[in-house]
């Protein structure tokens, strides 16, 4: 499969989708669960947060992936932009995140992300400025 084909077949599949309030801030934490025939590295290509990767290109709510920083070859710090919402009733936010992309012993791939302050990105004119708690997402492989 191709990676934009896992990805549809992930929409076609079921997803399940379930949350809890957080205990570290006000609001809930989400997690969204769905098993895709493919190897972690083929998903992984269709949710890597990396500038020019396929997130961008299916994934209306990000219209925009830059690297402003490689800290280590696995740490980066990263800025997303996406669009507005709710026919303009919603502004155009972006996020400034330091990002851990891990590849696991056991073929799982994951991306642990939170936000930081970055001298080289301050707030852009025509944005809100978002702030992201800790998130992440992790493709595991499964038998069978």
């Amino acid at each position: 499969f191709t990676p934009l084909q896992i990805f549809f077949l992930l929409l076609q599949n079921d997803v399940v989708v379930s949350w809890r309030p957080s205990s570290e801030f006000p609001g809930n934490v989400y997690k969204g669960e769905g098993i895709v025939s493919g190897s972690p590295e083929k998903v992984w290509e269709c949710l890597k947060p990396v500038p020019n990767g396929l997130r961008v290109k299916w994934d209306s709510n990000v219209k925009k992936f830059e690297l402003l920083e490689q800290i280590m070859e696995d740490i980066s710090i990263c800025r997303t932009v996406t669009p507005s919402a709710a026919m303009g009733i919603i502004a155009p936010r972006d996020f400034v995140d330091v990002i851990l992309i891990k590849q696991h012993e056991d073929g799982s791939i994951s991306s642990n992300a939170t936000n930081v302050i970055h001298p080289s990105c301050p707030s852009q004119p025509g944005y809100v400025r978002g702030f992201n708690h800790a998130c992440g997402c992790i493709c595991i492989p499964i038998t069978g």
